[in-house]
């Protein structure tokens, strides 16, 4: 159990530098925020990079299983701060995201 707190941990800390990147690079291109936004985008982008790293499993099961956890933190994002909250169909989406991941993840082999 403890491994899945971490795992969940790394998977939900990634998504938060990859967002949090994007969103940086985001307001410096489209909102005309100063380059300073830009860069420190891209530094977040590489670090998002190197944490998935970090798991267990291989390239392409992390990757996949990121994917899930990455929908259900962009719809987190968007609450928080574009204050949108999603629809029901967002929500069924990203529950079916996260019954995927678990079957990707953590379903032993």
């Amino acid at each position: 159990m403890n491994d899945i707190i971490i795992s969940l941990g790394l998977f939900f800390l990634a998504a938060l530098f990859e967002i949090g990147g994007g969103y940086l690079v985001w307001l410096w291109l489209r909102e005309n925020k100063k380059i300073a936004f830009g860069v420190l985008g891209g530094l977040t982008l590489a670090i998002y990079g190197i944490i998935p790293t970090f798991q267990h499993a291989n390239f392409g099961r992390v990757y996949a299983a990121y994917g899930g956890i990455f929908i259900v933190s962009s719809l987190i994002w968007g609450m928080l701060v574009d204050k949108k909250n999603p629809d029901k169909f967002e929500i069924i989406g990203a529950f079916i995201s996260l019954v995927g991941v678990f079957i990707i993840y953590y379903t032993p082999r």
